[in-house]
């Protein structure tokens, strides 16, 4: 009976230490569970604030579709902004209100055409805040860094930087760092551009990644430029810079480091060059500086950043500011469609998003026979209905063109032409394009638009 007694003892303390050690799991466990139940429910709640700073943006989003000019949510604006805060319920599905969001607008900068929302959503219950700041505005053919109503092809030796996208198709080959879209789901290339006769992919070809590629996607319509010309052509006249249309004459525009601008009536004489057609085709009549006859002294840049010239212009020089110049004739016919030309350097003073040209041309934007051996392009090229081109010129090679910006072209384009064996034989030997990035938030003023209000950029900030 005494052996049998100690061993009961001897059990009983571990009975105990193994119950503790269940009463300590357990309660670990029941604190655990217990914190990822608040956890969740706090993020619960961070969400559902989060979604009220959501609809807050969307709120105003949709405001702005229906007056793009008030930044006062509907009261009456006093001084230059910020406005706010503008505060609104925020109703669950049942009609209760269970939140609210405060909305902050900070109306674009002058020349500019992005609006800053701050929404800042509570939960009424348990006060949870979240804020959230977004960029809207109507997207402008400058968010595009390579964009044609034309088919286009990029060959193996090429990159794209940005958003690039075509109305008809893409033979891509090349190397991309953003989307490659396309409008049409399928279509026959031509052989101009890589075609075989076969139906093809919206996109299509040996490059990549080939996850960027996108299509079928809407088109973006060409013909809204004509709005934004008129508009263009009202702001040069009320405080820019318009210029007259000048009988079988046009412009040199010369832009100085200075920042005033230098204008001259220009005497051209007919260059020949070949676009179109099979890939070469016919004859195309470019113009050449004869002479100018300058003004006596360079203006000042207009304030409101706008030059609508209605002929055709010359343009060069350093870009010291934010500027658009347009080059076209209204109302609009084609047999008066005017056209911008290139031969010389045009560079900005400084590449931080404070410095900006967009170049609207009716026709094409072209690059003439004795333009520069070296030539550097600092500025978004608009075609509405042209090309953006040099010409072929049989035996007229150059070194290098480089572009810092991007290209909008209704046809198509190319700075150089190569024989059947791949030689260059026309054009730019080296070719060099480097998107703008701030232009997808930023375009040159009252650059022309694409589409509705949309929400080009989102971030969350801290609540103070």
């Amino acid at each position: 009976m005494k052996s049998k007694l100690k061993l009961k003892g001897y059990f009983l303390p571990l009975v105990l230490a193994i119950a503790a050690v269940v009463m300590i799991i357990s309660s670990a466990i029941i604190s655990l569970v217990h914190q990822n139940y608040f956890q969740a429910k706090r993020q619960d709640r961070q969400i559902g604030a989060l979604n009220i700073a959501e609809a807050g943006v969307n709120y105003y989003l949709w405001h702005l579709s229906h007056d793009n000019k008030d930044y006062c949510d509907g009261n009456a604006c006093s001084g230059a902004g910020p406005f706010g805060p503008y505060i609104h319920q925020y109703k669950d599905t049942a009609g209760a209100t269970i939140g609210t969001f405060s909305l902050t607008i900070t109306p674009p900068l002058p020349n500019a055409s992005t609006v800053k929302i701050k929404a800042v959503g509570q939960l009424t219950a348990s006060g949870d805040t979240r804020a959230v700041v977004a960029s809207v505005g109507i997207p402008s053919f400058a968010r595009y860094s390579f964009l044609t109503n034309s088919e286009a092809w990029f060959g193996d030796s090429e990159e794209t930087h940005g958003l690039v996208h075509s109305n008809t198709g893409l033979h891509f080959d090349g190397l991309a760092d953003g989307i490659i879209a396309a409008t049409p789901a399928t279509y026959t290339p031509s052989a101009c551009f890589g075609g075989d006769g076969t139906t093809k992919a919206g996109v299509w070809g040996t490059g990549g990644p080939t996850s960027y590629w996108t299509y079928p996607v809407p088109r973006v319509d060409f013909n809204q430029v004509t709005s934004n010309l008129q508009e263009l052509q009202t702001a040069a006249s009320t405080g820019g810079l318009s210029l007259p249309a000048i009988p079988q004459s046009g412009y040199a525009i010369q832009l100085n480091a200075n920042g005033t601008v230098l204008i001259g009536k220009v005497t051209a004489q007919l260059d020949s060059g070949q676009a179109g057609g099979s890939c070469v085709g016919h004859t195309r009549k470019t113009s050449l500086i004869q002479s100018i006859a300058w003004e006596a002294t360079a203006r000042a840049l207009p304030t409101n950043g706008i030059i609508y010239v209605d002929d055709d212009a010359w343009v060069w020089g350093t870009v010291t500011s934010r500027l658009t110049i347009v080059s076209a004739h209204l109302p609009d016919t084609p047999a008066s469609n005017t056209r911008i030309f290139l031969q010389n350097d045009i560079t900005y003073s400084v590449k931080n998003g404070t410095v900006a040209l967009g170049l609207i041309s009716q026709n094409d934007i072209l690059v003439n026979s004795n333009s520069e051996n070296d030539l550097v392009i600092d500025a978004y090229l608009l075609s509405q209905k042209g090309k953006v081109f040099r010409p072929y010129y049989p035996g007229n090679v150059r070194t290098k063109i480089s572009i810092y910006g991007g290209i909008s072209s209704y046809s198509w384009w190319t700075w150089s032409w190569v024989n059947g064996a791949g030689t260059i034989i026309s054009g730019y030997h080296t070719t060099s394009q480097t998107y703008d990035n701030f232009l997808a938030l930023n375009p040159p003023p009252l650059f022309p638009t694409t589409g509705a209000f949309a929400i080009l950029a989102w971030q969350e900030e801290p609540v103070f």
